[in-house]
């Protein structure tokens, strides 16, 4: 509660922040996750949505699968820093810049 009480007192600006930053670390963590311990990452995402299938420690295809959704959701995460990047950091620092 204190949390969002902070941010709101500091205005549309830092929102803005926390939803990019929420945008940006979900598939990056999500997706380490899935290339580290594809097991049990495919059984967090099967215990979490039921559609994705159950992973035994002799299904190697299916590790296969989850290894290549994160790194799909690693360069998804990427993708969107740089477009932040690109999009609202450098322009707004290139005009702090010019004052």
């Amino acid at each position: 509660m204190g949390f969002a009480t902070v941010l709101q007192a500091r205005g549309a600006f830092f929102q803005l922040l926390l939803i990019y930053l929420i945008i940006c670390t979900v598939p990056l963590g999500l997706g380490t996750y899935l290339l580290v311990a594809p097991r049990r990452g495919g059984n967090f995402l099967n215990d979490a949505f039921a559609i994705f299938p159950q992973v035994g420690p002799d299904a190697h295809l299916k590790k296969l699968f989850y290894r290549l959704l994160g790194i799909g959701m690693v360069l998804a995460s990427a993708f969107y820093i740089h477009q932040i990047w690109l999009d609202i950091a450098s322009p707004v620092l290139h005009f702090l810049r010019s004052k």
